[in-house]
């Protein structure tokens, strides 16, 4: 059981990087960026002196893309890895795990996209942004609530191998994602989700972070025990991150690019990050256990090429 497990010192890395953040919060250290406003440059102001103030002003936008595509690409390489287990294997459990975290990151991608105005859209980012950060957060959880409650119910072995489950699977979940960032975008007015002078200063962010629970306490261990290995237990650690994220974003995020807005999506690339871990932690066990299985066969035929050199005449007669 302990060769399923993650290592009991990554498990308190994790917890302590949750963590960390909130005291040096505590201590007043701010992880929010710098807000500033661009005004109409003056006349004898120069060009790379209003440059420079629009990079200023954009500070909070190019963190916010460069949090949100780190974790894309984190969940990028979950996928890559899931693909290469499917095509060794034929296992169809990994694969779609891991399509379910590559659609979630996909659906990442399309919100900072539009976000940037590099998908043409008609909200205004200070609706768009929280509201499809909301929206985001229950996709991601639902889709891989309905990724391991399907083989909670199905058995996979029936679906060994099965590339077109893994290729409808992919295409579902891609258009999906696609298709409510693309809705988002478009529509003139979205409802307001800030309330910075209520406790709950995010109401749209307490779903995902039930959903999130529920799975961190039923669906993910139910999970692990029915097909143990360092990757679902993988899943059952991430939630850690998972809800610490939530929790910056339902009780303390006021406004956008605030401390604990930046936080927050820093602990979402480390909820990626940890299936992706246990998925390499996977292959490193499982290549360790080749190697040990060939040094025993070596060791194996050398004693027995010993035996048949040195008591020939015995082995022929028994």
């Amino acid at each position: 059981m302990k060769k399923t497990m993650i290592p009991v010192q990554l498990v308190w890395a994790v917890v302590g990087i949750c963590v960390l953040p909130s005291l040096l919060n505590l201590l007043g250290v701010d992880f929010g960026s710098p807000s500033q406003t661009f005004d109409a440059p003056l006349p004898n102001t120069t060009k790379g002196k209003v440059i420079d103030v629009m990079h200023y002003t954009l500070s909070g936008s190019f963190t916010h893309t460069i949090l949100k595509w780190s974790a894309f690409c984190t969940a990028i390489f979950t996928v890559i890895l899931s693909l290469i287990h499917f095509y060794l294997k034929g296992d169809v459990v990994t694969i779609i795990i891991g399509v379910a975290l590559f659609s979630a990151g996909c659906m990442d991608a399309f919100h900072t996209l539009a976000a940037d105005r590099l998908i043409q859209g008609v909200a205004d980012n200070q609706n768009f942004i929280p509201f499809t950060w909301a929206i985001c957060r229950i996709f991601n959880a639902l889709i891989v609530l309905v990724g391991t409650g399907f083989f909670l119910i199905v058995q996979p072995r029936k679906w060994k191998g099965s590339i077109g489950l893994v290729a409808i699977a992919s295409l579902v979940c891609a258009i999906t994602a696609f298709g409510i960032v693309y809705i988002c975008a478009h529509s003139a007015t979205l409802p307001k989700t800030i309330f910075p002078n209520s406790i709950v200063t995010r109401p749209w962010d307490v779903a995902p972070l039930l959903l999130f629970i529920f799975a961190g306490l039923v669906v993910f261990p139910r999970f692990y025990d029915k097909y143990p290995s360092l990757f679902s237990h993988a899943l059952v650690i991430s939630i850690i991150p998972q809800v610490a994220t939530q929790l910056h974003m339902v009780f303390g995020s006021k406004d956008l690019f605030d401390s604990h807005f930046n936080i927050a999506h820093f602990l979402k690339i480390i909820a990626y990050l940890v299936p992706f871990l246990g998925l390499s932690l996977d292959y490193i066990r499982t290549y360790q256990e080749q190697a040990d299985t060939a040094k025993q066969l070596k060791q194996a035929m050398g004693v027995f090429s010993s035996i048949l050199t040195e008591q020939p005449d015995r082995i022929i007669r028994n």
